[in-house]
């Protein structure tokens, strides 16, 4: 799969350590063998460096590896050739995807820095998921696991046929966590971010111990984070071991052909 220029949409070609287009626009490989093809650095693009270590430290404790391994027996059900996970941080999820052909795609160069260095298995991309940096038709499935949904950006890259698979927080996810920050724990909505209907749709769970370091790292490298309050913060610091739900709703999507339409 060719990727695109950012600036002119001409295919690029690499060369060495980089990659150039016919217009001469060129783009380096870093050290650790990412390709920054972001335009702008914006602030706040992507995760930060401490969200980063933080979730790379809990992904390794296993206990979300029974998301990793129903994405992969999902992935294996459809066999594609050509898969683009897209918001695909560290790569924990994307290294063990079973796709001869796949392209890791983030903002954050935090994340693609450990995702490179650890997994030569994947081409990892620094671009916005909004715009991405390949032609139509060019993909026979994308994963997006917790990250925004771009619609018609996915369909623009998927071939006829080809399908998306999605992975959000399920209603009970990290309840027990929330109930020692919060007065008033909510349970997560039921949101798929997507217009259509799935084709498959299926809600996992499994509960984990976490100590102190593994709820601390939790936190961190979730959104709920920055809406914790350093008082909060301390209560889960102290509460000492916990056991918590895992939950997520993975649902499969198909790009129909316009002649089925």
């Amino acid at each position: 799969m060719k990727l695109l220029c950012p600036v002119c949409g001409q295919e690029l070609h690499r060369v060495d350590r980089r990659v150039c287009c016919a217009q001469n626009h060129s783009f380096d490989y870093a050290r650790q063998g990412y390709l920054n093809l972001a335009l702008r650095a914006r602030a706040g693009s992507g995760d930060e460096k401490r969200m980063v270590t933080a979730r790379t430290d809990f992904l390794h404790t296993g206990a979300y590896g029974f998301l990793r391994d129903t994405l992969c027996a999902w992935i294996s059900e459809e066999k594609p050739e050509v898969l683009a996970d897209l918001g695909c941080g560290e790569g924990y999820y994307t290294s063990a995807f079973p796709v001869r052909e796949k392209y890791g795609f983030d903002l954050s160069k935090d994340a693609l820095r450990y995702a490179a260095a650890h997994d030569k298995t994947t081409a990892y991309i620094v671009a916005s998921t909004s715009r991405l940096p390949l032609p139509d038709a060019c993909a026979d499935m994308a994963v997006i696991c917790f990250a925004p949904v771009f619609e018609k950006e996915i369909c623009r890259i998927l071939k006829d046929g080809g399908s998306f698979l999605t992975v959000t927080p399920g209603p009970d996810h990290l309840l027990e966590m929330k109930a020692v920050l919060y007065e008033h724990p909510y349970r997560n909505p039921e949101k798929s971010g997507v217009s259509f209907a799935p084709e498959k749709e299926e809600i996992i769970r499994q509960t984990f111990r976490a100590g102190s370091q593994e709820l601390a790292a939790l936190l961190t490298m979730t959104p709920y984070f920055y809406r914790t309050s350093p008082e909060a913060a301390a209560r889960l610091n102290t509460c000492g071991e916990l056991q918590v739900t895992a939950e997520f709703i993975l649902r499969l999507y198909r790009k129909k052909s316009p002649a089925l339409l």
